[in-house]
């Protein structure tokens, strides 16, 4: 049965989107489902970014129920190069040639590392060829798309973020034919959109979210994730002005590290608008639209009001998108400024948009020139069979060789049924290695995985008034390790005593479900007392391996002893449910 949903994926530097579409009776959108999987922010766990972005993938894909299914994915901007190229006036069968040599003169990588395409964007009458070059390294594609796959999903390529959130203002604001400005402030960059018409031209800014929390950081020396926290839970852009600072002082030095970043993003704003209106012939915006995640800081839009001196609001990505029944209008119109791109990759879909560039893989590549060589492949067979029928009628005629044919065929099938049989061996020789290389690999991913959650619960430790003393991994609420000299004194007892039951070499294989943490932590005038515990666990449901979102704190911490004033420290325990994509087999 065709699968006729629209299914795209938005995969950021810091989370990672989800929603499946349907198109309406009356041509347009209807969104059916969202979800979305936060990522660790800090740059300094790039490393474990692919493995993050994986993971993230094959929760949403489960969380959507669209395993197997065709979808649309958006690249984030910060890996990708963009850039509008003027050519003078050519025969159009020269494109491609011309285009290739540009790319070479302006892609900052080796053209043959680089998968890269381009579009026209030129103005009609406009006696100049313009076109949009986007260029991404093969392998960081391969990382994407690899994400993609392991989700077990199936895409053609990869749409760039801000030419999809571009598609998604045309679909949305098809009565706005003024200059704007759409201002997507992302975590990594901002992409800076202007639009005029038919008319686009984009340029980024490294100045994102990010950059906003390194400052944070700096300023208060703290890490970047503190810094993150923070900035999220009570930062917002300082007015300025006659304003009055906020009463508590670091809420109003946080503000003012915000509005300082913010104001070097305003310059580099107002350096592209005139590259824009000098270089590009483009006319100054006359409203401004806010996209992105950073774009939720309290009284952004005010800011940019204030500094660009024209209307500002924020984007609004479901402007001409319906809901289906059971999703909260309140709560989606509260965040349609950071679903732009998953708008634009399904209205992608539906073929009518007005930027329809995709970055491929080779592996894609050769698949689709595969694909097209398949009509030629099967006409060249239909007329090979023709001939073979032909002069099967021809010799027919002759009863003698008739026979011998007939003999010579027996004797080849004979000859292929045995290579069959030596072919058949050899695939079950194969499925027995890789049976037998399935632990080896999953030792290794393993590895990586443990390394990633204890820099994770390190990460978040905000005091070291706590410790842990105790890490141990459970199976169905029990540990699923072993104390072996323990179990040996004990097999040594029963062997005194006549009993013969060697428990150390028994072997079970367990799924490891769940982690319990044991530790300790101080009383004394600067600590919260067993509440650090409760606020430590609160923040590890924000991370990617715990099942703990929408459930109570209180169920998972099994002791947090206030024990007496005078005691130096006090235990506590508390164990944490692993979510379905982070389980794993053990053997003991």
């Amino acid at each position: 049965m065709a699968d006729h949903r629209l299914i795209s994926f938005n995969i950021g530097s810091q989370n990672v989107q989800g929603a499946v579409f349907a198109k309406s009776p009356a041509g347009g959108l209807v969104l059916q489902r969202y979800e979305h999987s936060p990522l660790l922010g800090d740059p300094a766990a790039d490393d474990s970014r692919p493995a993050q972005t994986s993971l993230a993938v094959g929760e949403l894909s489960n969380a959507l129920k669209c395993k197997g299914a065709a979808v649309s994915y958006a690249l984030p901007s910060f890996p990708v190069f963009i850039r509008f190229v003027k050519l003078p006036p050519l025969d159009i069968d020269q494109l491609d040639q011309i285009v290739e040599f540009e790319a070479q003169q302006h892609v900052p990588w080796a053209i043959n590392d680089v998968s890269w395409a381009y579009q026209m964007v030129s103005v009609e009458g406009d006696p100049q060829v313009e076109v949009g070059l986007a260029a991404m390294k093969k392998e960081d594609l391969a990382g994407y798309h690899t994400a993609i796959v392991k989700g077990q999903l199936t895409a053609e390529g990869g749409e760039v973020a801000p030419m999809a959130l571009y598609n998604a203002f045309r679909f949305n604001y098809p009565d706005v034919t003024d200059p704007v400005l759409l201002i997507d402030l992302g975590a990594r960059t901002t992409n800076l959109i202007y639009i005029e018409g038919s008319r686009v031209f984009i340029r980024n800014s490294k100045l994102g979210g990010a950059e906003i929390t390194k400052a944070i950081a700096k300023e208060f020396d703290i890490t970047f994730q503190e810094a993150e926290s923070r900035k999220i839970s009570v930062g917002f852009v300082a007015l300025g002005g006659p304003y009055a600072d906020h009463d508590d002082p670091v809420i109003a030095a946080t503000s003012k590290v915000i509005r300082n970043v913010l104001t070097r993003l305003h310059a580099d704003i107002m350096r592209t608008t005139t590259h824009y209106r000098s270089q590009q012939g483009g006319s100054a915006p006359t409203m401004v639209l806010l996209a992105g995640g950073t774009a939720g800081l309290p009284f952004i839009r005010e800011f940019f009001a204030e500094k660009l001196n024209i209307p500002t609001d924020y984007f609004n990505a479901l402007r001409n998108v319906s809901l289906a029944g059971g999703l909260d209008p309140k709560e989606f119109g509260a965040q349609s400024h950071m679903m732009g791109e998953l708008v634009g990759l399904a209205a992608s879909r539906t073929g009518n948009v007005p930027f329809a560039l995709t970055l491929q893989t080779d592996a894609v590549i050769e698949a689709k020139k595969l694909a097209k060589r398949k009509p030629y492949l099967v006409a060249a067979t239909g007329l090979l069979a023709a001939t073979l029928g032909a002069l099967g009628f021809y010799y027919s005629r002759g009863a003698a060789l008739a026979d011998q044919r007939s003999l010579e065929s027996q004797n080849q099938r004979a000859k292929i049924q045995g290579v069959q049989k030596e072919i058949d061996d050899l695939l079950a020789k194969k499925r027995l290695f890789d049976d037998q290389k399935k632990p080896y690999v999953d030792a290794v991913q393993l590895r990586a995985f443990w390394v990633i959650l204890l820099n994770s619960l390190h990460q978040s430790f905000e005091t070291d008034m706590m410790w842990f003393t105790v890490l141990e991994p459970l199976s169905q609420g029990e540990p699923v390790t072993v104390d072996l000299e323990e179990l040996a004194k004990n097999n040594a007892a029963d062997t005194a005593a006549g009993v013969v039951d060697n428990k150390v070499g028994t072997k079970q294989n367990l799924v490891v479900d769940a982690i319990r943490i044991r530790g300790l932590y101080r009383s004394g005038p600067e600590s919260k007392g067993a509440q650090m515990v409760f606020s430590y666990v609160e923040k590890l449901a924000a991370l990617p391996f715990f099942d703990l979102k929408d459930k109570a704190i209180n169920d998972f911490v099994k002791q947090a002893d206030t024990g007496g004033t005078d005691a130096y420290a006090h235990p506590f325990m508390f164990e944490l449910p692993l979510v379905e994509a982070a389980k794993f087999s053990f053997s003991k």
